[in-house]
């Protein structure tokens, strides 16, 4: 038996040791002590063990503000923690890749919901960030173009926000999650992401436009193998 394996018994005999029946109350409570004896697993371990993490590819390899703001946005609708990581891979030729993923911490289901919440409407973001660059002037310099984009994905977050909100309802069990982060990830940074609209040829109506395609966002259900999971389209 591994350690993960013990802990889901672990767990399963302390619900039986809230049984009704003193016996088997009682003979499921002394279940649970031996295998915590066992293994070496306190009370904290198995509350924690509720905690997981759900890691998320990003549609951008730097980290960038809208997709930022998105992981946040969904972490915070789902009661999740959330958090980037960037990886190096060597992909064909011996090149170099990078990859960056936002990781989300919850309790229970409320993780793999969030990612998966995210990767579609990050998707779907991008997606429509690329088009609003499409229609911009070709005189329009590149970096003026990345920060009109830019500006109208952070509408489009601002714009899909609500209905996300009321859509998910998660309640955050905010002490388990942070002393799973404490345990596990107590050497993260906050990040310093620049601003690439800042002092660049933008105006509100790139934001506003965003906001207008973000509010067409419909969220249905889910699809195959995941019947009781959100999937959210614009």
């Amino acid at each position: 038996m591994t350690r993960d394996e013990a802990l889901d018994k672990i767990k399963k005999c302390l619900a039986l040791a809230a049984s009704p029946e003193a016996h088997e109350a009682a003979a499921a409570m002394r279940q649970a002590q031996k295998l915590m004896a066992q293994f070496g697993l306190s009370e904290d371990d198995v509350t924690l063990a509720d905690v997981a993490e759900v890691r998320q590819q990003a549609q951008n390899v730097s980290m960038v503000r809208w997709e930022a703001a998105l992981a946040c946005m969904v972490a915070r609708a789902f009661g999740c923690e959330t958090f980037t990581t960037q990886s190096i891979q060597l992909g064909s030729g011996s090149k170099i890749r990078r990859q960056r993923s936002y990781v989300f911490v919850g309790v229970g289901p409320a993780p793999e919901v969030a990612g998966y919440a995210f990767d579609v409407l990050a998707r779907q973001c991008a997606k429509d960030r690329r088009r609003y660059i499409g229609l911009q002037s070709k005189n329009c310099k590149a970096k003026t173009k990345v920060a009109r984009g830019d500006l109208y994905a952070e509408g489009w977050i601002a714009g899909v926000s609500d209905k996300l909100d009321q859509f998910a309802g998660s309640a955050r069990d905010t002490a388990l999650i942070a002393r799973y982060m404490e345990q596990d990830h107590s050497g993260l940074e906050a990040a310093d992401i620049k601003s690439r609209v800042k002092g660049k040829n933008v105006t509100h109506n790139d934001w506003h436009q965003g906001r207008a395609a973000g509010r067409q966002a419909e969220l249905n259900q889910g699809v195959q193998g995941r019947a009781a999971q959100p999937l959210l389209t614009a």
